[in-house]
């Protein structure tokens, strides 16, 4: 597949060069930049991008509401690109059609995640406007089929059309019952219509009938009768017929385009709170997770008080796993892979596990002893057990039945029958869901992968789809046994790993006894972070000066940049954000050329400090964070 071509359309060239840096390292192709609405126009006509991104504001000219007006008129899809804009200038962009906006500053991952939307908005829209076309084709195409029947139900005459739509030829059904045609299904009804027309002289009725072609299958008919027994020359029921199978497809399909078209519009929505949670809750679990952090410090060894703490750590670790939960349904999700046990992991989620199924149904449980480790990502396995522990409930609907959860290992290799995925080579470790439930038929059983493919109730398709994606994310494979009234069975087969000792939440977390000094300024506009790193970062000796914004920090940092050794800096901030203040810091000659910089976010590392690399040096502390995590990484800043 061609790289996607952008055409950059923004008056300063300093912002278009940038913009273009990022777009090529995201592997998008740059049709070129523009500073004019005029010369955007000329551009666009002469390059044919699959994407426009447009500043609002262009100086003297043609704007770029003005400006997307004709992209509009060419079919390209245009994405604003703005500061701010008040509410006159909002409605004038509405009225041109933008696939969505970008408000400055934005990251590279808001960046990539609006232009893929837009991108996959526009292919959804272009193939429904093709759809339609075909349908319009074949409506306009389409010749009727006309038949006469007599009162017994028998043809007397059929239009020549009758050998393109049903295979006859023109006289070959005369003198034979209709009834014939008509799909065995829709007999009754055929009937019905049939005898309470004949009693209606004069009247028509409406209906749509499967009719049989020649060769034995099934054509939908829209047909409207009418009793013209009195009609000089008619004496029969005349029925106009027109074939609607194509058309009935097409809008069958059409829905289905409108559907992915909502989908990627809900979707791009989902994008944007999972974006609002990675900040904001996060932030509040900072204060949760920070402040037990600091009375973990300050117990003894043998507290009794540390367990209680440790539970406290963990609901808040749970809590923030949620924000990765909604990234990686809005395609923002990362794999954190480490070694991983899923009897520990099964361990873990039992009491969970319970709340979530039918009050009907028993939850067993199987454990394999010594159970070898995998290399995967525990959040994501969370939500596929989650998933298939839901869709089993589901399954039982409201019969009592039972759920059996069971992990262990078996040999699989190439030869290993699979629905889904390659089976691992060697010994697989697997994780098994069995229910007793509905079962599946196997039509049914080749498509439960299938993005928003349900048999249950609106709204619950995306649980198996997301269940592939993530075991496909980790090189495992899926297999599924079902039979009607007999349950499912699914298997999860991973490879197993190389390491011996997993990660451990429970573990106590080292009190990591450092002292130092100087000073550090910490830039951040949740005054629950603050505090929690002012506390954390005063008991190790430091001296702290904080800010509560971009613009603050910058000013602090120049008033004693002699006596700073390091800056921890949040990077989603009002006024002034943290990628704004590092570029700014980095900039010049200096101490904030080299000072060490700590960035702390909601998002993973791999989200948002890949483009950030060329200011080292710096490090990423991801949110929410405890206390010996900060000063593990202040540690490692200073290299002490």
């Amino acid at each position: 597949m061609s790289q996607p071509l952008i055409l950059i359309v923004e008056d300063e060239a300093i912002v278009a060069m940038d913009l273009r840096l990022h777009l090529q390292d995201l592997g998008y192709a740059v049709s070129g930049l523009a500073s004019t609405g005029e010369e955007a126009v000329a551009m666009a006509a002469r390059t044919r991008p699959s994407l426009v991104l447009m500043d609002i504001s262009l100086g003297a000219g043609m704007d770029g509401i003005e400006a997307a007006h004709h992209m509009q008129g060419m079919g390209l899809p245009v994405v604003f690109l703005t500061a701010f804009a008040d509410e006159a200038t909002l409605t004038r962009a509405k009225e041109s059609g933008p696939y969505g906006y970008l408000l400055k500053p934005y990251d590279e991952r808001t960046l990539h995640s609006t232009i893929e939307m837009a991108l996959y908005r526009h292919r959804m829209e272009q193939e429904l406007k093709a759809s339609e076309s075909r349908m319009r084709a074949i409506i306009e195409h389409a010749l009727d089929l006309v038949v006469i029947l007599d009162q017994s139900g028998r043809v007397t005459y059929s239009s020549p059309s009758a050998e393109r739509v049903l295979g006859y030829r023109h006289g070959e059904r005369y003198g034979t019952p209709a009834a014939e045609l008509v799909h065995p299904d829709d007999l009754g009804p055929y009937a019905a219509i049939l005898r309470e027309l004949i009693q209606a002289p004069g009247e028509s009725r409406a209906v749509e009938i499967r009719i049989l072609h020649k060769d034995g299958t099934p054509r939908l008919m829209e047909a409207v009768a009418h009793n013209a027994f009195e009609v000089p020359g008619v004496h029969g029921i005349v029925i106009n017929a027109r074939d609607i199978t194509e058309r009935r497809q097409v809008e069958l399909d059409r829905q289905a385009m409108e559907a992915k078209v909502q989908q990627a519009q809900k979707l791009e929505s989902l994008g944007v709170l999972a974006g609002g949670i990675a900040h904001d809750f996060n932030n509040l679990l900072m204060g949760i997770m920070g402040h037990a952090g600091l009375a973990l410090m300050d117990l003894q060894e043998d507290s009794p008080l540390r367990r209680r703490l440790h539970q406290i750590e963990l609901a808040a670790t749970r809590a923030a796993e949620l924000t990765n939960q909604l990234l990686a349904y809005s395609g923002r999700g990362k794999f954190l892979v480490e070694p991983v046990s899923l009897s520990r992991l099964v361990d873990e989620m039992e009491s969970l596990l319970e709340t979530v199924i039918s009050k009907k149904a028993v939850l067993e449980h199987q454990f394999a002893p010594d159970l070898p480790l995998i290399d995967g990502d525990a959040t994501q396995l969370r939500q596929v057990i989650m998933n298939l522990i839901t869709n089993a409930s589901d399954a039982l609907g409201e019969r009592t039945g039972k759920i059996t959860l069971s992990v262990g290992t078996l040999p699989t290799g190439p030869l290993t029958p699979c629905l889904a995925g390659t089976p691992p080579e060697g010994e697989s470790v697997f994780l098994e869901v069995k229910d007793t439930g509905c079962g599946m038929a196997l039509d049914t059983l080749g498509r439960i992968f299938d993005p928003f493919f349900t048999t249950k109730f609106t709204g619950r398709g995306l649980g198996l789809a997301a269940v592939l994606g993530i075991v496909h994310g980790h090189h495992g494979a899926i297999q599924v046994l079902s039979e009607p009234g007999l349950g499912t069975t699914f298997r999860l087969l991973f490879p197993r790993s190389e390491e011996t000792h997993g990660h451990d939440l429970w573990q106590d977390r080292p009190t990591l006894a450092y002292s130092s000094q100087g000073t550090i300024l910490v830039v951040d506009d949740e005054e629950t972070v603050r505090s929690v790193a002012a506390a954390t970062l005063e008991r190790c000796g430091f001296q702290v000066e904080l800010a509560t914004n971009g613009r603050d920090g910058l000013r602090a940092f120049r008033h004693r940049a002699a006596d700073i050794r390091a800056v921890v800096l949040d990077l989603t901030m009002p006024i002034m954000g943290g990628d704004e203040v590092l570029a700014e810091l980095r900039s010049g000659p200096g101490p904030g050329a080299t000072v060490p910089i700590l960035l702390s976010s909601g998002y993973s590392s791999s989200d948002v400090a890949g483009n950030l690399q060329r200011f080292a040096p710096i490090q990423f502390l991801q949110k929410p964070y405890n206390p010996a995590d900060l000063i593990q990484k202040i540690r490692s800043c200073l290299g002490e």
